[in-house]
């Protein structure tokens, strides 16, 4: 029996920019390329990261997920926080009750002001998810 070839660099980037699809969404995109700097910058992110470690098949999708943002809240990158929070909440990697349970987990570890300037941010990516599925069963 033979194995598969190993993936070439092209299949490795369309899995990584799926994946960074999935998880930033289409709002994070439109963003990431609007100088040459941000294009240059989006170009090393997506070889770096998504085609690196976030396809890595050793850690499932949710276990990222939950390591990305508790990295997040412990750098304090509230900003790069939502749109991680709303990625892991619109693939169901994670319940709304697991992501704010993160953030109160890691209080004793990065603070009080860290902890609680994140469940900000979750707590209003949490109300938008929940604001459009209830649009969504509405529209059926």
């Amino acid at each position: 029996m033979t194995e598969a070839p190993p993936p070439g660099p092209d299949q490795l980037r369309e899995q990584g920019l799926a994946i960074r699809a999935r998880i930033l969404g289409e709002a994070w995109d439109a963003g990431s390329r609007t100088t040459p700097g941000l294009e240059a910058f989006t170009e090393l992110g997506i070889t770096d990261i998504w085609c690196g470690q976030w396809i890595d098949p050793v850690l499932e999708l949710r276990l990222k997920s939950v390591v990305t943002i508790s990295a997040l809240i412990a750098l304090r990158q509230l900003g790069l926080l939502g749109f991680h929070v709303a990625g892991a909440l619109r693939e169901s990697l994670l319940r709304p009750d697991e992501v704010r349970a993160v953030a109160l987990h890691l209080n004793p570890y990065v603070g009080y002001p860290a902890a609680r300037e994140a469940m900000v941010v979750i707590d209003h990516e949490i109300t938008r998810f929940e604001q459009a599925a209830e649009e969504a069963s509405g529209d059926q």
